[in-house]
Order: structure tokens, then C-alpha cells, then sequence
């Protein structure tokens, strides 16, 4: 089991979200990504499922400004060291998530945050218009 995340760009029509996205903050990562032209933060995805675990509205935001790839840290879901709790009320599993990544039902926004024990503050800021590329 590898534990180190690594970061690649990935096809964003190759990752799978699990969870809906707010338009409103869509909305903000938009206008970020349009007003600096940076990209700061990967999204965090599951090396093996390609299942967004943190980062859905980065994504969505690129797929509406229609870039093919975005840079992701690629982690082991399966790692004891990532772990789900619900982000407001309820109960949620890795297994639920995994489910929805996989299916085309996802979970309403905001239902799952990933806690992890892993170095996952790792910073791009690259530019827009070198992921253009």
C-alpha cells in the first residue's frame, strides 16, 4: 500500500464525483479561477476509483471552463489513515461513498468530509493557462 500522495494530472471526465455540487459556490470557484488564473489546491481523488474525495467544485469548475485535466493528489481510499464522518447530520461510510463515486447517484452536497493522516497540503499553483496545455 503506497502512503505517500502523488500528485498527476488526470482527465476530468475520468474522475467520479460522489457528492452534488452548490451552484452558488461553483459560482466562487469560477470566479476565482477566472480573476487570479491560478489553480492552488489539487483535488483529492482515490488513486484506484478515480472518486473525488475533496475538490468537487474545482472539478465541476473545470469542466465548465472546459479543461480536459486537472492536477489531483492521488491517495489510497483503502488506507486507515483517510477517514469519512458526515459533514453535517447522518451517518456515511467509505463503502457509501464509493457506491455513489461509482454510480450516477451521488450524496446532496456537503453529505461526507474526508479526515486524513496524510501529508495532503501539497500546493500546485499552476496557472490556468498552463493546464491549458
Amino acid at each position: 500500500m503506497r502512503e505517500n500522495p502523488e500528485i498527476e494530472k488526470i482527465k476530468v471526465k475520468e474522475l467520479n464525483p460522489h457528492e452534488a455540487v452548490i451552484e452558488e459556490n461553483l459560482l466562487k470557484v469560477l470566479n476565482s479561477l477566472k480573476t487570479d488564473k491560478r489553480l492552488k489546491k489539487p483535488v483529492i481523488v482515490d488513486r484506484d476509483t478515480k472518486i473525488i474525495l475533496d475538490g468537487h467544485h474545482r472539478a465541476e469548475a473545470f469542466k465548465v471552463l472546459g479543461l480536459r485535466k486537472i492536477p489531483c493528489l492521488l491517495v489510497d481510499y483503502s488506507s486507515e489513515r483517510i477517514g469519512v464522518r458526515p459533514h453535517r447530520n447522518g451517518n456515511v461510510s467509505k463503502e457509501e461513498v464509493i457506491e455513489k463515486g461509482l454510480s450516477d447517484k451521488v450524496f446532496p452536497p456537503k453529505t461526507s468530509k474526508h479526515e486524513m493522516d496524510l501529508d495532503c497540503e501539497k500546493f500546485v499553483d499552476q496557472s490556468i493557462a498552463d493546464l491549458k496545455r
